[in-house]
């Protein structure tokens, strides 16, 4: 009688009694007993319902990541309305017979009729040919002509590359009915770039596993038996990254003691659960010198294969971060390149803990070799951290001094403060580099009492330190830095202090020379000294040009243009702008370019530019420091304030100068802090809202400085003398006092003209012109316009002028309907403005008609209308602010227009803005 063969290739057993699958393990063939406590993760699960109707589900993610979990889920979820096979895989599934014995019993489980052979426990000792075994499942897949979903979990153990291949076979000619879902540590070893090019791949990875705030919440709610607090949950969060063993473990822990919030910090920080976990599962299947590398390398927050290998102890640096990256070892990949890396926090507090255990004594070389590697690649921030957690002092000075030369190059003000702050006084004395840029620092930030302190403990020291070139030099530079603080901290003012272009004798230190110019220079700005002020920046600039200072140089070309602006100088100011913008663009994004970067944005604001205006403030605000200098500070924020009022959007404008107003009021900032003022009692104004605008004016004593007098007769003219003064007319206009806010504003206009700072007094005359057309004398109105053109004849009113005058379009647009206006204004500039000047393009008027009064009166709704068109908003956008149907918005808007006796939606907007203004 010939021998017969199985259908794999063995030979063929005695006919199965009982049961077929009485020789494998149920536990592989089905899902395992979750813990009763779930929380279902409805985003994964949709993704997975998705990804099945194509050939493969990839997920991918470290252990503890709740991947089994999350498949049972999905398993139970649809177990009644798909035919579905599950096979959880083990180390002793890399023998061929064995793995094809399984997958063939948990097929046969879900489908009775499946009719590959399944090989007993004898027969699973033979060895197997591969392709033939391939063959015979694929043929009865085909045979099947069923849907059918294949489970595969923990396909990391399969590391018999030839299986691999053999599954990656099977996977890539199974029929179009079959479809299977893999869970993996890492990403396995299949071709997948076919299935991905026909999108019939579908992958899931630890960001889409995570526990996002609600889970945890949840998850919270039901292990701890209470609701965890906001703040909690987001700790929570941020410590784990929603990796779930490290959220159930923190919880488990922290719900056996009375307060949660404690626990869960004291848990998350020294967890004995998540350490025994983590040594247990990942350290004691790793080799010793995958163990060794983890260890030591966790010395550093972010790593890369040539950083691991400048680390002592450590060879192989690339292929083992290759390696642990393949197998999800709880590393994440920082960049597209695949060059920077980092573990996740716990793992890293978890590898911490054992290199201070095994490797204490390595630390402070493992440290000072991090920080010479990351300061040979310019990384200075990550070198001094290492520096001065190796201990070594020496190096941390002269590494500090290195960085600090570099910083005060580029401005880097805030870096220059934090670093030298880690440094005792005696060591600062002892480079006097690093104090003389400390001192600087401190002035140029405005911290002028810790630096007068600073400047008083470094000439105290200079008296005992011996006579030397050393000694004398440094003399001259602190006697430089008390000029430079006295200049800055206005307490030179009305001293009698020399504004003169150069030092009077060759200065060896033209770092200081430079920057003592440019102080000066700052100072003559602020009295209004213009000539005085242009001769010292260009002298400072000339100075600096030499030294590689781009920041010093930046600055001064900003002082420049502020004098330009200030003297109506707009084209001079505006192409200064753009050369220095277009300098510092050519780097990065360092204080230089935020500098040059906030003054394009002003000059784009003015020039009507709001959406680069816009795009340059939002991209500058995440660079500004604190410590940075106020004036880019102040202007950044003031700048996107308006231009966010512009937009409608007056919660966030309100947001950003309470902001502002915080963080100058700590500074003792009252130049800027004048700004604020008149910037918040203007956008009350537009809001329409009086106790808003009431707030604020008692909040910066308005009304008492009124009262003393602060304004009644002119005098030296000063920045915020003349906002606040601003301010406090805007009030008296709103309660109707027209003539009280006339005479305010005149005694303004006056100190400005006396300064010569025809930008400030142009902004005041079309103050004063809309003062005249409120109080009813369009005479007297049109008469302050035609002085403000006078002042300006080639460029008009720049959009900065149009804001800070509410009304004043108004009073333009009724100016050259009436042909009072004796200037003609350029096309170029009209076209500009636009759409704050009603622009017609028949004949010889510039401007749409005056709208006259309404020819009878607004309903309720049409006023509703009314309102929200003075916003700006379009029909859509009043439609849906009103809660009426679009068709029916059209309807009420062209009633408006008929009572008000418009055309066009500009000058409906103007009539509006007008009724609204008068019934304040």
């Amino acid at each position: 009688m010939p021998s017969s063969r199985n259908a794999l290739g063995g030979p063929v057993a005695p006919a199965p009694v009982g049961d077929p699958l009485s020789h494998l393990l149920p536990t592989k063939l089905a899902p395992p007993q979750t813990a009763s406590v779930l929380v279902s993760r409805s985003a994964a699960l949709r993704k997975i319902d998705r990804g099945v109707g194509g050939k493969l589900v990839l997920v991918t993610a470290p252990l503890g990541s709740g991947k089994t979990t999350l498949l049972t889920q999905w398993y139970r979820e649809v177990r009644g309305a798909r035919l579905l096979a599950w096979l959880s895989l083990d180390e002793r599934d890399n023998a061929p017979e064995r793995f094809f014995s399984y997958l063939v019993g948990a097929i046969r489980r879900a489908a009775p009729e499946f009719d590959a052979y399944i090989a007993s426990q004898l027969d699973a000792q033979v060895a197997l040919p591969l392709d033939h075994a391939t063959t015979v499942v694929l043929r009865s897949l085909w045979n099947l002509g069923r849907e059918l979903v294949v489970v595969i979990d923990d396909f990391h153990v399969l590391r018999e590359r030839a299986l691999v291949r053999a599954f990656s076979y099977l996977l890539d000619h199974a029929p179009p009915h079959v479809h299977w879902i893999v869970s993996s540590r890492g990403p396995p070893e299949l071709d997948l770039a076919k299935l991905k090019l026909t999108e019939q791949l579908v992958t899931l990875d630890s960001r889409d596993l995570g526990l996002d705030g609600n889970a945890i919440h949840e998850l919270g709610q039901r292990l701890c038996g209470a609701a965890l607090k906001p703040e909690d949950v987001e700790y929570l969060r941020a410590r784990t990254e929603g990796w779930v063993a490290g959220v159930k473990l923190a919880l488990l822990t922290a719900g056996e003691h009375a307060s949660v919030s404690d626990a869960l910090r004291k848990a998350i920080g020294s967890n004995h659960d998540v350490a025994r976990y983590l040594a247990d599962v990942v350290l004691r299947e790793q080799t010793e010198e995958v163990h060794a590398f983890l260890v030591l390398s966790s010395v550093v927050d972010r790593l890369n294969g040539e950083l691991c290998n400048a680390l002592p102890g450590i060879t192989h640096g690339p292929a083992l971060l290759a390696e642990l990256e393949r197998a999800q070892l709880f590393i994440q990949s920082l960049d597209t390149q695949h060059q920077w890396y980092r573990y996740h926090p716990l793992f890293l507090d978890f590898l911490r803990t054992q290199l201070a255990c095994t490797y204490g004594d390595r630390i402070p070389r493992l440290h000072r070799a991090a920080s010479a590697w990351f300061a040979e690649h310019e990384m200075p921030d990550e070198a001094l951290t290492h520096a001065f957690a190796s201990g070594d002092r020496g190096w941390c000075m002269a590494l500090t001094a290195r960085c600090v030369e570099a910083w005060m190059r580029e401005g880097e003000i805030a870096s220059v403060l934090h670093w030298t702050a880690k440094l005792t006084p005696e060591e600062a004395f002892c480079s006097p580099a690093l104090c003389v840029a400390r001192i600087a620092c401190l002035i140029l930030s405005r911290g002028f009492t810790p630096a007068s302190l600073a400047l008083q403990d470094a000439q105290r020291r200079l008296q005992t330190a011996p006579a030397d070139p050393e000694r004398e030099r440094l003399s001259r530079q602190l006697s430089r830095l008390a000029l430079l603080h006295a200049v800055l901290s206005d307490s030179a003012a009305g001293s009698g202090l020399e504004l003169e272009a150069s030092p009077g004798e060759e200065d060896p230190d033209v770092f200081m020379a430079g920057a003592v110019l440019a102080a000066k220079a700052y100072q003559a700005l602020r009295l209004n000294r213009f000539d005085a002020m242009r001769r010292l920046a260009s002298v400072a600039r000339e100075t600096l040009q030499g030294l590689n200072n781009p920041y010093m140089v930046g600055y001064t070309d900003v002082l420049i243009v502020l004098a330009d602006r200030a003297q109506g100088n707009l084209k001079d100011a505006s192409d200064r702008c753009e050369a220095a913008f277009e300098r510092a663009s050519r780097g990065r994004r360092n204080p230089v370019w935020v500098n040059a970067a906030t003054a394009l944005a002003n000059t784009r604001y003015d020039q009507n530019r709001l959406d680069e205006a816009e795009a340059l403030c939002i991209e500058v605000l995440p660079l500004l420091s604190q410590a940075a200098v106020f004036e880019t500070f102040a202007m950044a924020y003031l700048v996107l304030a308006r231009i966010k009022t512009i937009r409608g959007k007056y919660a966030e404008a309100w947001q950003l100068l309470d902001y502002l107003h915080s963080v100058l009021e700590c500074g003792h900032q009252t130049r800027f802090l004048a700004h604020v003022c008149g910037e918040k009692i203007r956008l009350s104004l537009v809001e329409q809202s009086p106790a808003r605008m009431k707030a604020v004016a008692q909040e910066f004593g308005l009304g008492e400085r009124m009262r003393r007098g602060e304004w009644s007769e002119r005098r030296f003219y000063d920045e915020a003398w003349e906002h606040l003064g601003v301010a406090q007319a805007w009030v008296l206009m709103a309660r109707g006092r027209h003539d009280r806010a006339h005479g305010l504003l005149e005694t303004l206009r006056a100190s400005a003209h006396d300064a010569g700072c025809v930008a400030r007094e142009t902004a005041l005359l079309a103050a004063l012109a809309v003062c005249h057309w409120r109080a009813g004398d369009p005479t007297a109105a049109f008469a302050a316009v035609n002085r403000g053109f006078a002042l300006v004849p080639r460029f008009g009113f720049s959009r900065g002028v149009f804001d800070e005058t509410p009304g004043l379009q108004e009073v333009i647009v009724a100016a050259a309907t009436q042909r009072k206006l004796s200037h003609v204004l350029p096309a170029r500039y009209t076209e500009r403005y636009q759409d704050l000047l009603s622009l017609g393009t028949v004949g010889q008027t510039p401007f749409a008609p005056l709208p006259s009064a309404p020819l009878e009166p607004l309903t309720e709704r049409e006023l509703q209308m009314l309102k929200l068109l003075a916003q700006g908003l379009s029909n859509q956008e009043i439609s849906e602010r009103s809660n009426v149907a679009l068709s029916t918005t059209k309807w009420h808007l062209r009633n408006v227009f008929a009572k008000l006796d418009v055309t066009t939606r500009t000058a409906a907007i103007v009539k509006a803005r007008e009724r609204l203004e008068r019934t304040l």
